[in-house]
């Protein structure tokens, strides 16, 4: 028996989808026929953790399935042909369907399937069992498969396919990670790419409304766009490296689990599974929040649209739940009765938002309760942020208020300064939550707004965003 297989809808041929795929593989460099270190530990560790034969991590370019690395090739038989040349014809591997579908893909035994059963690796090879999971980048582009196969039969439980696909997600980050962190130029010139990569999956401009521009004058709007792209940049090398925190405990759990400790399932083990499930979906939204920074629009010009701000703030509020459970934040939105949609330019407040929010998620006492109140003061948006703690009441320790305020003090009267350098000489030791302070109050500043820290040590502190609403 087998998962079934479908193919995603979308308007994208298939010549673009082929042509995206090899972009990609060509603008990180694995087109070349070099070891891959983290590729080898990815095959190595499945292979270990699963005790299976064989493991293989591969590419699909054009006509061919390139293997980059395998783990126990030679138990499909001593130098066979996929040993030798290190390759298959995309028709007769199985990786080509899930690389197609962008799903894993599971079978028990190829001998039970009418179309696998008549397969070069079942009639050849003799491969009875294979799972293979899709390797995806950042910005959302499949290029591979990472697969494990037997020679016999074998059923594969929900938790092994889930190890499949957290190995195959951390080692295509911890890759992407690496080559990101080569070199400035090179962070430059791969986000570029990947943006030109993922341009057809942006979000369609509204039809008929035009570009208002903000206030900031148009003859500084050059260096305007240059440090917002700055700050891009400094917030994806945080998050990059912030991805190393959730992937030490899938590592670090899943080694406990393959030691086979504990052996079946008891408490322990089921509470390591729920280390391993949440840290994955850490990552995965670190993940998605890089690729949409790659291809965020940093132009100093506002696009105003009609915003829902209710389902906007639900929407920042969701994306934020997994980051937020993991130090047991709750997170609680609210807005005044009354109209709750008005002209903004929607992504970015949406940013300055979230990006405030994680200032706040990072910074504040675990177990901390964060209220997000939205209202409308004359023609202005107000939002609300507020830190409280149960026991503690101000969710925010002391150091870190100063801080914040002197964070926003100093941009403040940097912000009439065009000198670049003087103002990031300092960011370079910010660590991540200024990094997201700065970012937002900058999106805010672009939209002739501006983020302030207001309360006392008795009344307790709060964040308020205020954006003039068109």
């Amino acid at each position: 028996m087998r998962k079934p297989l479908f193919c995603i809808w979308n308007n994208e041929s298939i010549q673009l989808r082929e042509n995206k795929r090899i972009s990609a593989i060509q603008n990180l460099n694995l087109s070349q026929e070099k070891i891959i270190p983290v590729f080898e530990e990815a095959t190595q560790t499945v292979a270990n953790c699963l005790n299976i034969s064989v493991s293989c991590l591969g590419l699909l370019l054009e006509t061919e399935y390139q293997i980059k690395s395998v783990y126990g090739l030679s138990n499909l038989g001593l130098m066979n042909t996929i040993a030798k040349t290190r390759k298959i014809s995309r028709d007769d591997a199985f990786a080509t369907h899930v690389i197609d579908s962008e799903s894993y893909l599971v079978m028990e035994n190829t001998l039970n399937d009418s179309f696998f059963s008549r397969a070069i690796l079942t009639q050849h090879y003799g491969i009875v069992s294979y799972l293979g999971v899709p390797l995806t980048l950042f910005n959302g582009v499949c290029i591979g498969c990472l697969e494990v196969m037997d020679t016999t039969a074998r059923k594969f439980t929900t938790q092994e396919i889930n190890f499949m696909v957290i190995t195959a997600r951390w080692c295509m980050a911890e890759y992407e990670r690496n080559l990101l962190t080569t070199s400035n130029n090179n962070v430059a010139q791969y986000l570029n790419n990947a943006q030109h990569i993922n341009q057809s999956s942006l979000t369609k401009k509204v039809a008929n409304i035009s570009p208002i521009s903000s206030v900031i004058p148009q003859n500084n709007n050059n260096d305007q766009e240059k440090y917002i792209k700055l700050l891009s940049y400094q917030l994806l090398n945080k998050l990059t490296q912030k991805l190393s925190i959730p992937l030490t405990s899938v590592i670090g759990m899943s080694s406990v689990l393959k030691q086979e400790i504990y052996g079946k399932l008891n408490s322990k083990q089921l509470e390591y599974l729920q280390i391993i499930h949440d840290s994955g979906q850490e990552m995965v939204t670190l993940v998605n929040e890089i690729n949409k920074l790659a291809t965020f629009n940093a132009e100093v010009n506002l696009e105003y649209v009609p915003v829902d701000l209710e389902n906007l703030g639900k929407q920042v509020l969701k994306s934020l739940e997994t980051i937020a459970h993991s130090r047991d934040h709750t997170l609680i939105l609210s807005i005044e009765p009354g109209q709750k949609v008005w002209k903004l330019d929607r992504e970015k407040v949406k940013k300055t938002l979230y990006y405030l929010l994680i200032t706040i998620i990072e910074s504040s006492r675990t177990g901390s309760e964060i209220q997000v109140h939205i209202s409308k003061k004359k023609e202005y948006l107000k939002i609300n942020c507020r830190v409280t703690h149960p026991w503690l009441g101000e969710g925010i320790s002391s150091e870190k208020i100063s801080l914040y305020q002197e964070v926003l003090n100093n941009y403040y009267n940097l912000s009439l300064d065009n000198k670049l350098n003087k103002k990031t000489s300092k960011q370079n030791t910010y660590e991540y939550d200024l990094i997201c302070l700065l970012f937002s109050g900058y999106l805010a500043h672009l939209q002739a707004g501006d983020i302030s820290l207001q309360g006392s040590s008795e009344s307790g502190y709060r964040f308020i965003i205020s954006i003039p609403i068109q």
